[in-house]
């Protein structure tokens, strides 16, 4: 299974189209129901991508800080992949469980995607309906995949900012949402 995925990342041309190939590699490789891709700003993580939210959801967790008690935040502030198999058991997730709820969601798995020095090209998330936990070989090809998402991912920011480029693809979505909501209004 890695080598179809590092083979659809190797061909993307722009940072946004790798960031569309992992999220979707990723939600397939667990066959998870949603998923995110979020980048880092600062100390936090925006949203630059996702399948299967609905606004709530996106408005809740447009901008995320290590302080915060979500899995991707959890995940910010461990520096390491975080899975809970049950939300509704995680204490520290307790403040957005209904949010969750609201958007059918039970379980979930961030992992980083970190350079070999460390660094954070990106959080990519998925999110299951029932109560799950990925299997281990599910989590090893993820590790694998996430270091050559990371890389990837720097190869193609050239001389673009990863901070720029993290706004740029939140603001797409926000945009989209904001149309949308206009549109439901007028009608």
């Amino acid at each position: 299974m890695l080598a179809p995925m590092q083979q659809r990342l190797v061909a993307t041309q722009t940072f946004e189209a790798a960031v569309w190939v992992v999220l979707d590699d990723v939600v397939a490789l667990h066959g998870a129901e949603f998923g995110t891709l979020q980048l880092p700003v600062g100390d936090h993580l925006l949203l630059a991508a996702h399948r299967g939210f609905k606004p709530p959801f996106l408005k809740a967790f447009q901008r995320v800080s290590k302080d915060d008690g979500c899995v991707c935040g959890q995940t910010l502030r461990r520096g390491s992949t975080v899975v809970v198999p049950d939300v509704e058991q995680n204490a520290e997730f307790a403040p957005f469980l209904l949010f969750a709820r609201e958007a059918g969601y039970r379980a979930v798995q961030s992992t980083p995607l970190l350079l070999k020095d460390g660094t954070l090209m990106g959080l990519v998330s998925t999110h299951f309906s029932s109560v799950h936990e990925p299997t281990q070989i599910e989590m090893q090809i993820l590790r694998e995949y996430s270091a050559i998402a990371a890389e990837r991912l720097r190869q193609l920011l050239g001389g673009a900012s990863l901070e720029d480029e993290a706004e740029k693809m939140s603001r797409k979505i926000y945009r989209k949402l904001r149309r949308t909501s206009t549109a439901r209004r007028a009608a």
